[in-house]
């Protein structure tokens, strides 16, 4: 089913100057450059952008889970990022207008907003302070990105993956009871790991009291897992 395109409300505008972009600049700006009709709908699975196609557009998430992945000759599909809600992508493919770099999927029902590529260079061209703000997000973005290659290349599947559950929750001590914000399988894919790995990993984390029950885990102690973690690295 192909996203269906709607108007912007309330809730959208105040996600969007969470954004790592609009979130520097005057909200007036961010009004003149978005406009009120760039909302898109997409269900679970809609493709939101095609790897290799001309990027036309940077998208903001409003809502829900989008995917990013790369897609090789021999079909493979390699997870590069999940985004969720004030999250940006593809701002570096409409600020060079390049291609998009990699395909971007709904995880579940979600919501986008899109800025125009050419426009968005067209303002750049005429305001520096949009410019630097721009330049500012995408720096971001490549330090996220840096670090999440540094973890795959440095630390064990198991770190990793504790690692990952210890970032869902805010609690510093003590038990704490979490859900995974998608399925495991993109869990896996995300940290770098196959489905099978995946659950031989989270048995392995059963001796520092991690328990997994469909969705939902459990941390039995987090300063233990957290210290595994560090160990394990």
């Amino acid at each position: 089913m192909a996203p269906m395109i709607g108007n912007l409300t309330p809730d959208d505008w105040r996600i969007i100057r969470q954004s790592s972009l609009f979130g520097r600049l005057d909200p007036a700006v961010a009004q003149d450059l978005i406009g009120d009709g760039a909302a898109i709908a997409a269900a679970r699975g809609d493709t939101i952008c095609r790897q290799d196609e001309p990027a036309l557009s940077y998208f903001i998430v409003l809502s829900g889970m989008i995917k990013l992945y790369r897609r090789a000759a021999d079909g493979s599909i390699a997870i590069i990022s999940i985004h969720g809600p004030s999250h940006s992508f593809m701002e570096a493919e409409a600020l060079t207008g390049a291609t998009y770099s990699t395909n971007a999927e709904a995880v579940v029902d979600a919501r986008v907003a899109r800025i125009d590529a050419a426009q968005l260079r067209r303002r750049i061209a005429a305001d520096s302070k949009l410019a630097m703000a721009l330049l500012g997000s995408a720096s971001m973005h490549l330090r996220m990105l840096l670090e999440q290659i540094e973890k795959l290349k440095t630390m064990k599947a198991t770190a990793r993956l504790a690692d990952f559950i210890l970032s869902l929750t805010t609690q510093e001590e003590g038990k704490a009871e979490i859900s995974l914000p998608y399925e495991k399988r993109l869990v896996a894919g995300h940290l770098g790991m196959t489905p099978e790995s995946f659950s031989r990993t989270l048995g392995q984390l059963r001796k520092v009291g991690v328990r997994v029950a469909r969705d939902k885990v459990t941390i039995e102690n987090i300063e233990r897992l957290r210290d595994y973690c560090d160990g394990d690295a």
